[in-house]
């Protein structure tokens, strides 16, 4: 009740300030038709002040000429009467050329265009206000779905609820394994990422946030993962008998030697050649015994 009171106050308020506006811009036309009508009765006025004047000269101009005909003295009439034919005749052309003629028509050329004003009255309307939208909750992490696997871990989240604010992607970060900042390693509208690649034995620290147009929510609760020990690889490092023999290279072309190694050991090896200033040694570690038979390698160095 009290929200439709203000409003209802606020929207008289409003009509009341437009009406404000039309009755000022009334006032301003009111006074612009009344200097244009007392522009017109000033030149009115002075037209009959001429015509007045005219009026004045020409009956004068006839008061002559009848005391003139009046003389008795033909010969004086005759001398003037050629004179007194032009006066008449230059009188009578101006009271006909400029003398009467309107020097201001009795209308006013004036037309109030109203068509704009009308039509936006008959456009004003409530526009509906746009609440702008609010950043997305914090995801939360579906424990039940997330878990570790060797060096891999999978991590599901969802949003509260009850949300309705719109989510436009996730952005999920993981720290380096031990403690280190957070780094972005996923980012999309999808609920569940797989992260491959990670150090065996080691805790990582994760956590998501979700964003839209109106910016990004805060993190959700950080979860710890654990990834296995490897215990299950593959390949299994075994200690190669210290010291290492050493070879020397000797030199076969200016630019090259050529040597033939073979492992004393039935498996799958490597071999590391590490150079000095003036020589090369072999360095070889065995990696894991899980193949049988002899491998013969032949390498070719250059300095």
């Amino acid at each position: 009740q009290e929200n439709s009171v203000e409003f209802e106050a606020c929207l008289v308020a409003q009509c009341d300030a437009l009406i404000d506006a039309l009755n000022r811009r009334k006032a301003q036309l009111l006074s612009r038709v009344n200097k244009e009508h007392e522009h017109k009765l000033k030149v009115v006025r002075d037209q009959i002040s001429h015509c007045t004047v005219k009026l004045r000269q020409t009956t004068g101009l006839m008061e002559y000429c009848l005391e003139v005909i009046k003389e008795n003295d033909p010969s004086g009439f005759l001398q003037i009467s050629d004179a007194l034919i032009r006066r008449v005749h230059l009188t009578e052309d101006q009271w006909g050329k400029g003398t009467l003629t309107p020097r201001m028509t009795t209308d006013f050329d004036l037309n109030l265009d109203n068509a704009p004003l009308l039509q936006s009255i008959h456009q004003l309307d409530f526009v509906q206000m746009k609440v702008s939208s609010p950043v997305p909750a914090p995801p939360i992490l579906q424990l039940e779905e997330c878990c570790t696997h060797n060096n891999s871990a999978t991590l599901s989240w969802k949003q509260p609820p009850l949300s309705t604010v719109q989510v436009e992607g996730y952005i999920l970060e993981l720290d380096d394994g031990n403690g280190g900042q957070f780094r972005e390693v996923y980012v999309g509208k999808e609920t569940m990422c797989t992260v491959d690649g990670l150090h065996f034995n080691s805790t990582y620290s994760a956590r998501v946030k979700a964003f839209n147009k109106s910016g990004v929510s805060p993190y959700s609760k950080t979860l710890v993962l654990q990834t296995s020990e490897d215990t299950q690889s593959e390949e299994q490092t075994l200690p190669f008998p210290v010291p290492l023999e050493r070879s020397q290279l000797r030199r076969m072309s200016p630019f090259s030697s050529t040597l033939n190694l073979q492992p004393s050991f039935s498996g799958r090896s490597y071999f590391e050649l590490r150079s000095s200033a003036h020589q090369l040694s072999l360095h070889s570690s065995l990696q894991s015994l899980n193949s049988a038979g002899e491998l013969s390698t032949s390498g070719v160095a250059s300095w």
